[in-house]
């Protein structure tokens, strides 16, 4: 067999005569490749349409095996499942994780998103979750990297209650809250700002008591401040069969359980304190009553939050007896903060004594630091109002934890937040501090104008 090389292709022949005929033969033909003046292309032989088909065949068909292979991941990108793990952690006890429990659930979330990427990749629903998760994260300073849960943990989460001691009416609460100067927030959504010194009841019902010191911030001001914080929960024959538990704290004292030493009481809990952050935060869960409360210590003094069921709110309403959360400060107790906030003055006239709040901090540097913060609504008030009273910065944080024990007992107040951060309402309601006039004022004012109006007729 031979093979010899015409110029344009190789020819292929048996015998070597045979192979010299055929390439002076294919001298008298024109190249395929040679241009003709402007006559047209030359295609190329017919035998290469069979391997351009072929090719084009496999071509398609990869293209069908990647797509189907999408297809085959997307259908099986399993995204609800990291969504329900993350609700499943997010009813784990704070004792389990501490203050950091929404970086490291959020970041167990990820990790899980992170590990769909292969069956995921292309999905739309699991590129906006991830985007979710991602800007959540932002927004909570969370980095990507620190402790996350397992599935050990998550048999931590609340423990099911006996019937007996669980709570069996309308799940629908009330909240109440006391912090700095002090402010107070109460069941009823009423907002005030108040003097209380000495020992007052925030809370008193047949199941249960709090009261509250207020002392003196030490130094120059004159505002007050929660030094003590009593919590008194009373005897239950099924859930809390002692006589009554006690849970205490004082200036510098935080205690992380109740008097007796213990941190929960009944079947399955049905009482328990849970130490938060050592010597800052604790929580008390009251099962049997569906309630929890919330102090925390920032600097000297305390923050108070509760949740209650809105039917045992209501069954002390109207006594007089019921506490500052139910009945709202004493009207000679209260402080007109939207005036102060408004005219700056010195003093305050419906204080039950003519004494004087002193400005220690001014109020744009308040604003300044109160907005930093992130504080809104009667809690920016607040904010601003201990600033200017104290100087303590110590009770813009107590604004704002305030702000955030309140949201995490009830999420829906963040419906209706204003997100207000100015003091434009009150500036124009009290005159921008312009003391207002007095009829006598008005009479000089016009004896003024009309010894002007002489005067030039005169000259």
């Amino acid at each position: 067999m031979y093979s010899i090389f015409n110029g344009h292709n190789y020819i292929i022949c048996i015998e070597r005569a045979q192979c010299d005929r055929q390439a002076e033969a294919a001298k008298a033909l024109p190249s395929q490749t040679e241009w003709k003046g402007m006559g047209t292309r030359r295609f190329p032989s017919p035998t290469v349409y069979p391997v351009l088909t072929l090719v084009l065949l496999l071509t398609l068909g990869i293209a069908l095996t990647t797509a189907q292979g999408l297809s085959d991941r997307i259908l099986g990108c399993d995204i609800d499942t990291c969504a329900k793990q993350f609700q499943r952690l997010q009813s784990v006890e704070n004792g389990v994780m501490g203050p950091d429990k929404e970086c490291i659930t959020l970041r167990t979330y990820w990790n899980c998103i992170k590990k769909k990427v292969r069956d995921c990749k292309g999905d739309l629903n699991y590129l906006t979750v991830r985007t979710g998760v991602k800007n959540r994260m932002g927004q909570n300073n969370c980095s990507k990297n620190g402790r996350t849960l397992g599935p050990e943990d998550e048999k931590t989460s609340v423990p099911t209650i006996p019937s007996v001691c669980s709570y069996h009416g309308k799940k629908v609460y009330k909240h109440c809250g006391l912090f700095g100067d002090p402010h107070l927030s109460t069941f009823h959504g009423d907002f005030q700002t108040c003097k209380v010194q000495g020992a007052w009841p925030l809370v008193k019902n047949k199941f249960l008591l709090v009261q509250v010191t207020n002392d003196p911030v030490t130094g120059e001001s004159s505002a007050t401040a929660t030094s003590k914080l009593t919590v008194v929960i009373k005897k239950n024959q099924d859930c809390a069969i002692e006589p009554y538990l006690m849970y205490q704290a004082q200036t510098d004292a935080l205690p992380g359980a109740f008097h007796d030493g213990h941190t929960h009481y009944g079947p399955h809990k049905a009482v328990e304190l849970l130490e938060i952050e050592e010597g800052k935060h604790v929580e008390i869960h009251i099962r049997y009553i569906a309630t929890t409360i919330v102090v925390r210590q920032i600097g000297r003094y305390f923050t108070f939050a509760i949740k209650m069921p809105e039917e045992i709110v209501n069954s002390t309403k109207g006594d007089s007896n019921s506490g500052l959360c139910d009945r709202g400060c004493p009207a000679h107790e209260r402080i007109n903060y939207q005036e102060y906030l408004a005219t700056r003055h010195k003093k305050i006239d419906n204080l039950k004594e003519d004494s004087a709040i002193k400005v220690q901090m001014p109020r744009s540097d308040a604003e300044g630091i109160c907005r930093e913060a992130k504080v809104v609504d009667f809690y920016f008030d607040s904010c601003v109002f201990d600033l200017m009273t104290t100087g303590d910065k110590n009770f813009t944080l107590a604004a704002l934890s305030a702000l955030q024990d309140i949201i995490k007992l009830d999420p829906s107040i963040v419906n209706s937040q204003l997100n207000r951060t100015d003091f434009r309402k009150y500036d124009k309601t009290f005159g921008n501090g312009a003391p207002p006039r007095t009829g006598l004022s008005w009479i000089l004012a016009f004896t003024v104008l009309l010894c002007v109006l002489s005067c030039r007729k005169v000259h």
